[in-house]
């Protein structure tokens, strides 16, 4: 069987380094090929006048053209070492060409640097791929770049569902074979839910919530943490994942934080999101999310 390859997406020139840095540690360290996929689109349809199929056609390849050439010296200077190919596309929609081209299955993660600024956490693709992608997505942040940095799992143990249980032990895996790799350290985290106004209100206390929590779990993941042994690597906390998680991370001096994505589509995904979604906006580590039928 093949080994499996890493997927590099690039949408900004500018930012394209940090995503090419980590494909590359990623790639020395378990001998992997790296496919770099760069993507370039311009609508012509809103022009004035009139294009001919062959002056569109001629558009593209020039732009194309002169994004190979930009990222190509690029390439050379940062994956020495590496065995790799690059191409560039043009398409609308990065995560419909992602979906409809490429065989999941030869794929270990896909690496896109995420977009940070003062304004936003992600970009429009960003999030686009956070809830689409077919294959687990590594956004590294591309404000930071440091070595050995801790890792932290944020699992979702309150479940009894099967599949929450394969999400959880997916998650375990990623988090435990990266910190062996990077040689750091490895924990993981659940949130006890407590409702701000209830809280606030003396009806519901943190503390109560979380004293014998884990001996609540559901068996199927309280037997999951004593299969790896976690339980002295697990923090347990009561109050709002969106909240409980960004701080601890921080706190652990987490610069990996791997979180499972229950893969919401349609209005409702597009508009409110998820769990997972509200976490990572708190965000400004590197994330690892795990599509639930990538496992």
């Amino acid at each position: 069987m093949d080994k499996k390859k890493l997927l590099v997406l690039i949408d900004s020139v500018n930012c394209a380094k940090t995503a090419l840095l980590h494909a590359k540690q990623k790639a020395l360290q378990d001998s992997k090929h790296i496919d770099i996929v760069a993507f370039s689109y311009e609508d012509t349809g809103n022009i004035l006048f009139s294009l001919s199929p062959e002056q569109v056609l001629a558009i593209q390849d020039k732009q194309l053209s002169l994004l190979r050439a930009t990222l190509e010296p690029l390439l050379k200077k940062e994956l020495t070492d590496c065995e790799y190919t690059f191409q560039t596309v043009w398409h609308e929609s990065p995560e419909q060409w992602l979906n409809n081209e490429i065989n999941a299955t030869n794929y270990d993660m896909a690496i896109k640097t995420r977009h940070i600024d003062a304004q936003t956490q992600f970009s429009e693709l960003d999030w686009q791929l956070i809830r689409f992608s077919p294959i687990p997505l590594y956004l590294a942040a591309d404000n930071k770049w440091r070595n050995n940095c801790n890792v932290l799992a944020a699992l979702d143990l309150g479940s009894e569902k099967a599949s929450k249980h394969q999400l959880n032990k997916a998650i375990i895996n990623c988090g435990l074979d990266y910190a062996n790799s990077e040689g750091c350290e490895f924990y993981a985290c659940y949130t006890v839910h407590v409702s701000p106004i209830l809280r606030d209100l003396g009806i519901v206390f943190s503390d109560e919530q979380v004293l014998n929590a884990f001996e609540k779990l559901p068996a199927l993941q309280r037997d999951l943490i004593n299969e790896y042994n976690l339980r002295d690597k697990l923090h347990i906390k009561a109050g709002l994942a969106e909240q409980v998680i960004p701080s601890l991370a921080a706190k652990l001096d987490a610069e990996l934080v791997i979180i499972g994505s229950v893969g919401n589509v349609g209005i409702k995904g597009k508009l409110i999101g998820n769990t997972a979604e509200k976490i990572m906006r708190l965000l400004k580590t590197d994330l690892l999310i795990l599509p639930p039928h990538s496992i």
